[in-house]
């Protein structure tokens, strides 16, 4: 029998969700992953302070520039070959790495694939924080492959951005012209923030996937069939998916951290079937490449093509 990509199973499910009539006639079903635009020749790539690398795995292509024509090239390419629709991608600010990255991923994206920022700080208050996202609106309403939903170019916000400048904050900076997936993290943080985002999701899931030691797929099953029913009434749903966890290299990460071992790629396979089950409108991947944690699935040493060989067959 033929596979179909992860994008036309999810059409097929899109179809019979039980999600508001105005979610599905409005919004595409998506396949998002996170990207971090933060490496370069003199950036984004070091050691840990007792001499060793701070990134578990290493990237199939080498260690590279991320406003590097070709490797945008090919991780778009890469990333669409395997049935993902579009890159969310760190921003913190215009004018530096980041900014740069995105504007050139905006540049280079082909039809068909989406590009959004992810807005990770506020930039200390809510006024800054409305300037930014002016500008984000600016680049995003011209640009013909910018992340749509009802209509309106779409972004994503980190939880950072409500921790700096709470929800009263977020209120006063919110734009009048942009679709916003805001975080959550509880069912309560869902139920509290509805009336402040048009969608909400989840990236830190480490948390949650660290205490799965037996029955693991039951458990996605369980939390992730939860985690969308809450959603309900949402302009669109999201069950966000990763294949590993591991950020104990970093000297900043202290303590008992959040693991979650990837188990020979058995990890993103039960986290796929579970999501499919839960029947989001919009997949989100943690991550494509943020090498730190070692969530990422674009090709690496250590696993090669696994992970996006095991997203492209479902």
């Amino acid at each position: 029998m033929r596979r179909r990509g992860f994008l036309g199973v999810m059409a097929g499910l899109f179809g019979t969700a039980i999600v508001p009539w105005t979610a599905r006639a409005q919004a595409r079903p998506e396949v998002l992953a996170f990207h971090y635009g933060w490496y370069g020749p003199d950036e984004g790539w070091g050691v840990s302070a007792d001499g060793g690398r701070n990134h578990p795995n290493v990237p199939a292509s080498g260690l590279y520039d991320s406003l590097d024509p070709a490797v945008i090239a090919r991780q778009i390419a890469q990333a669409q070959a395997a049935g993902i629709t579009g890159f969310i991608t760190s921003w913190d600010g215009w004018g530096n790495r980041r900014d740069r990255v995105l504007q050139a991923l905006l540049a280079a994206a082909p039809e068909g694939f989406a590009i959004t920022a992810y807005v990770e700080s506020s930039g200390g208050s809510p006024e800054t924080l409305a300037e930014r996202l002016a500008y984000l609106e600016a680049q995003l309403s011209t640009s013909p492959c910018a992340l749509q939903l009802q209509g309106r170019p779409c972004l994503f916000v980190f939880d950072r951005v409500l921790q700096e400048v709470g929800e009263t904050g977020w209120g006063q900076a919110r734009p009048r012209h942009l679709a916003v997936v805001g975080p959550a993290n509880t069912e309560g943080e869902i139920g509290a923030r509805r009336r402040l985002f048009d969608a909400l999701h989840i990236y830190s899931v480490q948390f949650q996937t660290d205490g799965w030691r037996i029955g693991f797929e039951r458990r996605a099953r369980r939390w992730l069939g939860r985690w969308v029913g809450w959603q309900q009434g949402l302009a669109v749903t999201t069950a966000t998916v990763l294949p590993g966890y591991d950020d104990r290299r970093l000297d900043d990460r202290t303590g008992d951290r959040p693991t979650t071992p990837r188990r020979g790629g058995r990890t993103f396979e039960m986290m796929l079937r579970a999501a499919h089950a839960a029947r989001p409108d919009w997949m989100l991947i943690v991550s494509w490449n943020e090498w730190f944690e070692a969530t990422e699935i674009e090709p690496s040493v250590e696993n090669g093509t696994r992970e996006l060989g095991a997203f492209a067959a479902r």
